[in-house]
């Protein structure tokens, strides 16, 4: 038994909506009978957990599973295959655009968590290149193939075919995942105290803050990736007045490819949150490293304003409370105010001015013969992210700031069809916008009913109501 699918080769890649058609060839050595045939596309994730006492060594998980409907007219009718005669099944599949309900049946802290496990995984494990991921995962698509022999109250599986699948599924772009302190993989602002010497007095205060770029977007089949840019504000508050903004040395970007597996369903996103989140399922992670650019920066113009230093009283907030506390804080502060200005000379003059600025760099993500980028996604047991990180050197001590900007990589919808495949629900909806916009820009033209005399002495009646229309076409 084999399974032979139509214009296949090994390197070809298939996404949501894709068909994949073809036959089963029998060609028994001897007389084989048989009950019944199955032929199933279907999808497993696999996890192994070393040295991992407390959980399962290996986890086997099945997320999709179709089964091809068989006409009796394709099998021999007395169930036996031949010794001599070649047999030919055929089966048509189409990938599907999200799993079933029933894939992921356990419990979720969110609905967010479930919808992104009932997509499909990209798969794992199954590429020429190096898809960045561990030995103890693995994602497989595959067309099973078998024969199956009942008797004596035993299921005796007598042929058995199978055909491992490359599949890259169509995963859209996300909204910007909303970070906050609780979430350690990331870090989006950061602010360092700039000198000009090692031990020299500091001269103001540089924060970078980046913003989360959009989404990588691959081709269905992988071999081409779009661009995006990230973007990074600057601020510089400096000491004194005086103190220009320091120079911009350099930009590097990495980026961290992050595994996250699991022996049992996992109820959470875990790239958000702890590192070590213990209160939910635990995760193992795997990340490799892979260098994006490094830039250096020749000239930034800064835009130079007021910063804001006015006291609560200038707000408002204590204008109409006035007590003992409040009346000894003030003259304890007039007391202050008064000493310094006798140690003005002494002191250098506080700035209320800052320096603004902002950068954009564009990159993008390529996938090589050598090295694989997949999508972002996130399963019931695997799931894949991807970590921006950025350092920027400033000043004339090379000052390092690091950030870790989360990103996205994601796959494009592509529909071709085949025959009398039905479209899926975006194409079908974007035919319907643009039928409707046709529809709308024809020309359209009144015109006036004829005039017929009426009596007026009498009400009219329903057929000349029916009359009294205006066709508009």
């Amino acid at each position: 038994m084999e399974v032979k699918i139509d214009q296949h080769f090994n390197t070809k890649v298939y996404t949501s909506g894709s068909t994949i058609a073809g036959h089963v060839a029998v060609r028994p050595l001897k007389d084989t009978a048989f009950s019944s045939l199955d032929i199933v596309f279907v999808g497993i994730s696999a996890t192994r957990l070393d040295f991992v006492q407390q959980y399962p060594s290996h986890s086997f998980r099945p997320f999709l599973k179709i089964r091809m409907p068989i006409q009796e007219s394709d099998l021999p009718g007395d169930r036996v295959f031949r010794a001599g005669c070649e047999y030919k099944i055929p089966f048509h599949f189409v990938v599907p655009h999200q799993l079933t309900i029933g894939a992921c049946n356990h419990a979720c802290l969110s609905q967010n968590v479930r919808e992104r496990h009932l997509r499909l995984p990209p798969s794992l494990g199954a590429w020429a290149a190096d898809d960045q991921a561990p030995d103890m995962t693995q994602i497989e698509y595959a067309i099973n193939a078998k024969a199956i022999q009942h008797g004596n109250g035993a299921v005796t599986k007598v042929m058995e075919a199978h055909h491992i699948l490359k599949v890259l599924p169509a995963l859209p772009e996300d909204a910007p995942l909303d970070i906050t302190f609780r979430d350690e993989w990331y870090k989006l602002s950061k602010t360092k105290t700039i000198r000009k010497s090692l031990f020299s007095s500091k001269t103001g205060q540089f924060t970078a803050s980046a913003i989360q770029p959009s989404a990588v977007m691959l081709s269905a089949d992988g071999h081409k990736s779009s661009m995006t840019k990230v973007r990074i504000n600057l601020e510089y508050a400096p000491s004194s007045a005086e103190t220009a903004p320091p120079k911009i040395n350099s930009v590097t970007g990495k980026l961290v490819s992050t595994t996250f597996f699991s022996a049992v369903p996992v109820d959470h996103l875990p790239n958000l949150g702890s590192r070590t989140n213990c209160e939910s399922t635990p995760c193992l992670n795997y990340t490799t490293t892979h260098s994006l650019f490094t830039l250096p920066v020749e000239s930034v113009s800064w835009m130079q304003q007021e910063a804001s230093s006015r006291s609560r009283r200038d707000s408002g907030y204590s204008s109409t409370v006035v007590d003992g506390d409040a009346s000894e804080s003030d003259s304890s502060a007039r007391r202050r105010r008064q000493s310094s200005r006798g140690k003005s000379t002494k002191k250098p003059k506080l700035s209320t001015i800052k320096h603004t600025t902002d950068i954009e760099i564009p990159f993008t993500v390529t996938n090589t013969n050598k090295k694989l980028f997949l999508p972002s996604f996130h399963s019931c047991l695997i799931s894949r992210s991807y970590t921006l990180q950025l350092s920027l050197s400033v000043g004339p001590t090379n000052t390092a700031i690091s950030l870790a900007v989360p990103l996205q990589i994601g796959v494009e919808t592509v529909y071709e069809p085949q025959g009398h495949e039905l479209p899926s629900f975006e194409s079908a909806l974007a035919q319907a916008e643009e039928e409707e916009a046709d529809a709308y820009l024809q020309p359209r033209v009144i015109h006036i009913p004829d005039s017929r005399p009426q009596d007026h002495n009498m009400l009219p009646g329903y057929n000349e109501l029916s009359r009294r229309t205006i066709g508009v076409a």
